[in-house]
This record gives structure tokens, C-alpha cells and sequence, in this order.
């Protein structure tokens, strides 16, 4: 497979039950504690899609336009494993990765193929040239002659003491047929507002876990990501709710949600929730402390990338095959198909003022009892204007600091052991 070279420019720029209607607010829906069940995180999605009328790709509604993409990754450490909470954060943001990924192809992917088919017979034939992605060919090609070798074994010839009488065995090579097909995809673009819509959490018991999202963007979500970079005001919109009272305080809720949630406060302005989630290295208090400084630091980078983020895609697939016919009958077939894709998203440093804290929550994974330590910050333009005044205020002499609310600790829920399954805090489609 050829190797693939990308040049990024660097720029600042649980469960309730949601089968409503397309007009109700998400806020409404019922968040109560999520029923275990064995069903698949994609079937999750396509229900959650579905019961507000979207579709993937782009969406129109009301004079509103929206782009929706799904996505999932695997949580690949083991079950039991002191890691697997943290594997657990790495598989939203793969599948984050994913969602960018079929947003920067929705808006424009150089596609190249190339197809090649030889055949040739008596005196023509010859070995097939190296393909592309000859180093794992090279092995699968070994495992399919081995089993010709075991049938020239059988009867008594021995194909590595005895190449001359293998040969023989076999005859002369009658003819043969290769085929390939390259395909080559790259797509880069800028990535700005995308947020998690929802996110879905699937572990079955005899299966690896997923953890599925819901990525949405919106002109409403990008002029707030452009806010974050340029300090731009943000029209106010009808009040709802204080931001503590729609983000759910149930921690079988908050351990299935991540990543960033745009929502509308009791003046009107529009705020964002960043959620983080991490696991300890160990059961002590030490482990703890440090294990909510990661959840915080996840939270803060999903604000970051919020903000915008420049995302390349390159893609390499080889659809390739052989088959060789010899005297005595006998014919090898050997598929030499390869596939590489690379998905590179770069936030460049930016400072961003006014990140406040929400919520802490601490919880047992319902299906192995391992602690998860989560956070929940938010950030709005009326948050990063008086931070920068404070600073500025602070750096005055005789100035007055005011102290900052305590968080809120959640209490943590007994861990039965069986599959566990779960949708997180919902967004609100009204402030997107």
C-alpha cells in the first residue's frame, strides 16, 4: 500500500424515552435511568435519527439548516481492565473522528481509481508483478501455497528439500489471471461547530463495547465557535431554563454523555456544556484527584476543538486477486486486497477565557464497578468577557476577588454485572 502523506495547515480558528414528536424540545423528554438491553449502538442512532425526523448529511427544517453525521468506536481494552474507562473516552473521540470525517467528504473529496486486469497463457505466463501492499500479500500468498505443499506432501514429495520434484508435480503453470483495483481518496477542510448532539453507550456481554454519536452542525453552532476565536457577541434567543437544571444530575446519564452541548440559559444567551469523563489508574484517593483533572482536561479540549479544527482524511484501498492453473488441475487463488485510512485533526493552541465549572459527578460503571470521575464545564461570550475583565481587574491593586461556586458531587449507583446500554444527556434542538 502506498504510504500516505498529508500536509495540515495548523489554524486558530440514561435513557429517557425519545420517540416524540419532531416539534417537541429534546429538554422535555424524559431522562430517567436507562433499561438494560442487548441492542446495537447503530440501531440506537438510526432510532434516536429517526424520532426527530433527521437524516444523515443535510438537513433543512423550518428554514433551519443542519448537517448530521453518526458515528462509533470500539472500546478495545478489556472489560475488567483498571484501562478500560479511559479506553472508553478514546472510543468517543474516535468516533468524533469519524463524524468529521464524513463532514469534510460531504463537502469535497478527490477521488482517484485506477483498474488493471491481466491474463496470459502458455509461454506469456510469468509471475505476477509486486503489487502495492506487497508486505501483506507476501504472508497471505505463503499461507495459500502451504496448502498445496501439504497435498504434494501426501504424496511423499517435499517441497522445501525437493523444489525440482514439486515443480514436476505440479506441471507446467497453464495460465493466469490477476485483477486489481486502487482507490485513493483524500478530503481537507475546516471543521467549526460541530458538536455532540447525543452520544449512545452499547456494551454486550459476549461483545467489545461501542460508543456511538450523534455530530451536528449548524450556522447558530458555528457563530458561536467563531465567538470563541474572535470575542463576536452572539444574539440572545428566547430564555429557558438556568444550564443546571437541563443538564441531567443522574450519573446513569452523565456516564454515557461527552463531548460538547450547546444550550440556552434563563437570559437568553446561548451557552456551551463541554462534558469530560476519565477512569483512575488505581482505587485511592491520589488516583481520584488525578483521575477528575483528566475529566476536566477532556472537557476543555472538546471546548478547544469545538472552536475549530482543521481535519484531513486519506484513504487507500486495493481490491486485488490472483489465480493460477497448473497441468495436474491443481489451481491457487490468493486475494491480495489492502486498505489504510488516516484521519488527522489539528487544533491549533488558543487561550480561551471564562470556563467555568458546572457539575462533578463520580460513578461506578454499571458493568464492571469501575469509578468513573466526570465533569461537566460550560462557557459562554458573557463568561469570557467578565473573565478578561477579572484579569484585568485583578491586575489592579486592592482589587476584590470573587469566590467561585462549589461544584455539585453525585452520588455513585451499585454496578450490577450484566450488558449494560445507554443514551447520555440529550441536546437541545433549539439552540442549535
Amino acid at each position: 500500500m502506498k504510504t500516505i502523506i498529508m500536509g495540515l495547515a495548523i489554524v486558530a480558528a440514561g435513557c429517557g424515552v425519545y420517540a416524540q414528536e419532531v416539534s417537541s424540545a429534546p429538554e422535555a423528554t424524559s431522562q430517567e435511568k436507562c433499561e438494560i438491553e442487548e441492542k446495537d449502538v447503530d440501531a440506537m442512532m438510526d432510532e434516536y435519527i429517526s424520532s426527530k425526523g433527521w437524516v444523515e448529511g443535510l438537513n433543512e427544517s423550518n428554514g433551519k439548516k443542519f448537517f448530521i453525521a453518526k458515528a462509533s468506536g470500539l472500546i478495545q481494552a478489556p472489560r475488567n481492565s483498571q484501562s478500560y474507562i479511559g479506553s472508553r473516552v478514546n472510543a468517543f473521540n474516535k468516533a468524533m473522528l469519524d463524524a468529521k470525517k464524513a463532514m469534510v467528504e460531504y463537502l469535497g473529496v478527490d477521488i482517484a481509481t485506477q483498474t488493471e486486469k491481466e491474463y496470459a497463457e502458455g509461454a506469456a505466463v510469468n509471475p505476477p508483478p509486486p503489487t502495492e501492499g506487497e508486505e501483506v500479500v507476501g504472508k497471505l500468498k505463503k499461507l495459500l501455497y502451504a496448502k498445496l505443499n501439504k497435498k504434494l506432501a501426501e504424496e511423499g514429495i517435499d517441497p522445501v528439500k525437493d523444489p525440482a520434484a514439486a515443480k514436476a508435480a505440479l506441471g507446467k503453470q497453464l495460465n493466469s489471471e490477476s485483477y486489481k483495483k486502487m482507490v485513493s481518496t483524500f478530503a481537507q477542510a475546516q471543521v467549526v461547530g460541530l458538536q455532540a448532539c447525543c452520544t449512545f453507550e452499547g456494551t454486550p456481554k459476549s461483545d467489545k463495547g461501542e460508543i456511538g454519536v450523534i455530530a451536528i452542525w449548524s450556522p447558530k453552532l458555528q457563530a458561536m465557535a467563531a465567538s470563541m476565536v474572535t470575542g463576536a457577541p452572539v444574539p440572545k434567543v428566547g430564555a429557558k431554563k438556568r444550564i443546571a437544571d437541563q443538564v441531567s444530575s443522574d450519573p446513569n446519564v452523565l456516564i454515557s454523555t461527552f463531548g460538547v452541548q450547546q444550550k440556552i440559559d434563563e437570559n437568553g444567551d446561548l451557552v456551551l456544556v463541554a462534558f469530560g469523563q476519565a477512569g483512575g489508574v488505581s482505587e485511592s484517593k491520589m488516583s481520584a484527584k488525578g483521575a477528575q483533572q483528566k475529566a476536566r482536561m477532556n472537557a476543555m479540549a472538546a471546548l478547544r476543538e469545538f472552536a475549530g479544527e482543521q481535519v484531513a482524511v486519506a484513504s487507500d484501498m486495493l481490491n486485488a486477486e490472483t489465480t493460477e492453473e497448473f497441468e495436474n488441475k491443481a489451481e491457487v487463488y490468493a486475494d491480495e486486497s489492502a486498505m489504510k485510512e488516516k484521519i488527522q485533526a489539528v487544533a491549533a493552541k488558543m487561550n480561551i477565557a471564562g470556563i467555568a465549572p458546572l457539575r462533578n459527578f463520580k460513578a461506578k460503571h454499571p458493568l464492571n464497578g469501575k469509578m468513573v470521575y466526570g465533569v461537566a464545564l460550560t462557557w459562554c461570550p458573557k463568561q469570557a468577557g467578565q473573565a478578561r475583565q477579572l484579569k484585568q481587574t485583578m491586575a489592579t491593586p486592592g482589587a476584590t476577588i470573587p469566590t467561585a461556586p462549589a461544584a455539585v458531587a453525585m452520588p455513585a449507583p451499585t454496578a450490577p454485572n450484566r450488558g449494560f446500554q445507554n443514551q447520555g444527556q440529550g441536546a437541545d434542538s433549539d439552540a442549535f
